[in-house]
């Protein structure tokens, strides 16, 4: 090695023959013992540092599954993924980050620390932003935030505005609000810029963690307002993701603010892993704004780095699961033992030094009284301290710039350690001022913030309890039914059915209702007895298997005009579906055995047509039965056949979608799934008494103010069901409540309602009670209009001694006869629902079947 000689960079020759194993051991042995020990009383601990020596049961995990070199590449949280091996330790762990983070649903992987996982958020970040319309994007942060941001910021190509340090330390709303009111005015009347917000949870040099709750009630606020601006808000939780939840829970900064959208951990920090580990968490639906197609690998990539260690997956599972939080616990309250031990020396050292222990973390910030709060070189090099210049609020009032070094009290110090620290502290105090002005080293660069305005003063002491202080258009699908002629299978002795009259021409190929366009393959049509194998099939594809449905008129008399239609005729009640329609009307299908135990809402449905082509005025209406003839749903659809809002009417519920899309995809060869993606859900559970309204509970999966990818790649789709959210709201009530309540109180729910509805776009919805109806109002926010609907509390049970159907759970005892009598039945009765329920001036208002009889 020349270099280590004569200065020189030169390359060494790449050796020829392998050194004796007694020479390669002696030679590892000799580096091994040039690495510090985390427990040898001589060596130096690196109090500067946020390092840790890893748990042994981490360290054991590892070394286990490393010899299997497994390889965790993509993502694997998602529906249907990481179900196996490595891939599954790493879902579960992720998924069990997100749950302590609380995130009502989330995605995210492993990196190799949080430098990478700031990286993945700006990427994701600026890549959404760019989709909603930003050709500008800028990423907002303090001037003390981790170099990683910037670092992220310059190889993304991003511009930086970086908020100058204030007395707090922090960066505070009212700045963050400030900066965007400047963009704003930065901003053409026809421009759109893009913010990434970033805030700090445990900065690395204070500890302190940024308001993160009050900056996302920004972000939430000016993104439902602001048309020129769009807003992403990244949180670097790597000093405090992994200690806040354990030491003070009630500190927000993470997904229980709605704008939160992203956010990196590093559990080789205080997580007590071995090096290099990250977490990358967002929001769902964000991280396909980083995927790449990887055809080569057959896969879809979402990551940075690609290919990624299955044994630190396995690794962090072990601590997750077998540390767990009692562990954590125990673990952090020592370390806040060990940080006010160190505060104490410190003081004992140097009574007069300024103390600011960061809440609820395992920082220490100590600004020294002598020398202008330097230390002496010998004691920087040999506990590897930090000192920054950072603004301070003096006891006079006046906002000076002061010297301050950081400590971190991490899990392997021990009150040994903390005792030779003080000792030298106090040594390198008494030593004369000559002596230590020649061993101070050099004072650190002051930071000096380029932009913004100074956030206000902080307080005298840190001491406060809250941890904060000093897309293209969607595949057209075909109506089921129309009027262009295309003649039907001929008809045989098996049942084939003969030529029909043209209204049947789609009915070939696909079902009246849209969730039974995914049906099964043969040989594949038993979920109990190919539960391995059970794959999706459509009718609008199964012509390329020889198997579509088949018709004839039905001639059993009294019903003219009425067909009957099935995979099969000749065994039209074991062959997935059979059903009767009026074409252009109505049709009522019963499934058979196995669609029963697989479908979600019920074992009939009776569809009445909107007229075609579609219009949003008129709802298509769905009535669904259970197995046994009993109601089990109505079902109100404005807009076209795949994407609509949509109300849900139960005997003892109410359900509101906005933004319903659901549509079938194609995998590979004859595989097909299904996927259900809706913006906003709002669920009614219905009590028989006069309880009054509240809210019970707010899952926020995605923000819906970002534009989002779907849940799924086109290549990840699994077994069905694959049904995606962005927000659910679920409210209990009593039937018989008759007073009026507004969306503010019903319960709490942070910031605004937002949906994308697929009659406004993206619109603001407020849910209230009035004179014993439930009523939903959507107020696009793009000058889209505005849309109101009341459903009355007590219309299901009424609905559920009025609808009524046969037993169908044992559909080969059924007749053909049976199911015509009933169809014909309903049709009057699902009319007059679709009649009351027409939209009058923006207005919805549903009502029973008498109600809209009455008013006719």
């Amino acid at each position: 090695m020349p270099d280590l000689h004569d200065g020189s960079t030169e390359t060494d020759p790449f050796p020829q023959h392998a050194l004796p194993a007694d020479a390669l051991e002696t030679l590892l042995e000799a580096r091994l013992a040039e690495v510090p020990g985390w427990q040898h009383p001589d060596d130096p601990v690196r109090l500067g540092f946020a390092m840790t020596a890893p748990h042994r049961l981490a360290l054991d995990t590892f070394n286990r599954f490393a010899e299997r070199n497994p390889n965790n590449v993509g993502v694997h949280t998602r529906f249907g993924d990481g179900v196996r091996g490595t891939r599954r330790l790493e879902r579960e762990a992720v998924l069990a980050l997100g749950g302590l983070l609380h995130a009502d649903a989330v995605d995210g992987y492993l990196t190799s620390g949080a430098n990478e996982g700031t990286l993945a958020g700006l990427r994701i970040g600026r890549n959404a932003l760019r989709a909603a319309g930003a050709r500008r994007v800028v990423v907002l942060a303090s001037a003390l935030t981790h170099h990683s941001v910037a670092k992220a910021a310059e190889i993304l190509d991003l511009e930086s505005r970086l908020c100058p340090a204030g007395p707090s330390w922090l960066l505070e709303a009212e700045t963050v609000d400030a900066e965007l009111d400047a963009l704003v005015a930065e901003t053409g009347p026809d421009a759109h810029t893009g913010v990434i917000v970033v805030s700090t949870a445990g900065y690395y040099n204070t500890g302190l963690v940024d308001p993160v709750d009050k900056i996302s009630a920004v972000v939430a606020r000016r993104a439902a307002r602001d048309t020129r601006l769009h807003l992403f808000h990244h949180v670097d939780a790597a000093h405090g993701g992994l200690i806040l939840p354990f030491t003070d829970p009630d500190v927000p900064f993470d997904f229980r603010s709605p704008a939160v959208h992203s956010m990196v951990l590093d559990p080789h920090k205080s997580g007590l892993m071995p090096y290099s580990c990250g977490v990358f968490l967002c929001r769902k639906g964000l991280l396909g704004h980083g995927a790449v197609s990887a055809p080569m690998s057959g896969f879809i990539d979402e990551t940075i780095t690609g290919s990624r260690s299955g044994a630190m997956a396995a690794s962090l599972w072990s601590l997750v699961f077998g540390v767990a939080a009692d562990g954590y616990r125990a673990l952090f309250r020592h370390c806040l033992d060990l940080r006010d031990r160190l505060a104490d020396a410190v003081r004992g050292a140097d009574p007069d030094a300024v103390l600011l222990p960061a809440p609820a973390n395992t920082v220490l910030v100590a600004g020294f009284s002598r020398d202008g709060g330097r230390l002496p070189g010998e004691l920087t090099d040999r506990y590897r301290l930090v000192g920054n210049t950072l603004p301070w609020t003096a006891p006079d009032g006046s906002v000076q710039d002061r010297l301050f070094h950081h400590f971190y009290a991490m899990p392997h110090l021990t009150p040994a350690h903390i005792d030779r620290f003080a000792a030298a502290l106090t040594a390198a105090r008494q030593a004369p001022p000559t002596t230590r002005a020649r061993r101070a080293a050099p004072a650190p660069d002051t930071v000096r913030p380029p932009l913004g305005s100074a956030p206000e003063a902080a307080r005298d002491t840190v001491g406060a309890t809250d941890g904060r202080v000093p897309g293209s258009a969607p595949d057209t699908v075909r109506p089921p039914l129309g009027s262009a002629p295309e003649a039907a299978p001929d008809a045989g002795t098996t049942g084939r059915a003969a030529p029909v009259a043209t209204e049947l021409r789609h009915l070939r190929a696909s079902s009246v209702c849209l969730r039974h366009l995914v049906v099964h393959p043969p040989q594949r049509r038993d979920p109990d007895d190919h539960p391995h194998a059970y794959s999706f099939h459509t009718f609008q594809h199964r012509a390329g298997l020889g198997e579509e449905l088949t018709a004839r008129p039905w001639t059993g008399g009294g019903h003219d005009g009425l067909y009957v239609y099935a995979p099969d005729l000749a065994a039209p009640f074991a062959n997935e579906l059979f059903g009767v329609t009026a074409p252009d009307r109505y049709a009522l299908e019963v499934l058979d055995r196995n669609q029963q135990k697989l479908s979600l809402v019920g074992a009939a449905h009776f569809a009445l047509f909107g007229p075609e082509p579609r219009t949003p005025e008129v709802p298509v209406v769905l009535a669904n039965f259970h197995a046994d003839g009993t109601f089990r749903s109505v079902e109100y659809k404005y807009g076209d056949r795949r994407h609509n809002d949509e109300i849900q009417v139960f005997a003892d519920g109410i359900v509101v979608k906005v933004g319903k899309d659901a549509r079938s995809v194609h995998r590979q060869g004859d595989d097909y799934s299904f996927s259900l993606d809706t913006s906003l859900e709002i669920r009614l559970r219905l009590l028989d008494d006069a309880s009054a309204p509240h809210i019970t509970r707010v899952a926020r999966h995605a923000d819906p103010a970002l534009p989002r990818r779907r849940h799924q790649p086109r290549g990840h789709y699994r077994r069905f069901p694959n049904r995606f959210f962005d927000l659910v709201v679920e409210i209990r009530a009593g039937r018989h409540h008759r007073s009026t309540l507004t969306t503010a109180e019903l319960g709490p729910h942070d910031g605004p309602l937002l949906a994308r509805s697929a009659r406004l776009g993206l619109a603001r919805v407020e849910a209230s009670f009035a004179g014993g109806a439930l009523g939903v109002a959507l107020t696009g926010l793009h000058d889209a209009g505005t849309l109101a609907v009341t459903v009355p509390l007590d219309l299901g049970a009424r609905l559920s001694s009025r609808l009524t159907g046969i037993p169908v759970h044992t559909p080969e005892r059924l007749t053909e006869a049976e199911v015509v009598d009933w169809a014909v039945r309903l049709h009057p009765l699902v009319a007059a629902l679709r009649a009351a329920a027409g939209e009058h001036g923006g207005h919805l208002r549903l009502s029973a079947p008498e109600a809209a009889a009455e008013s006719s």
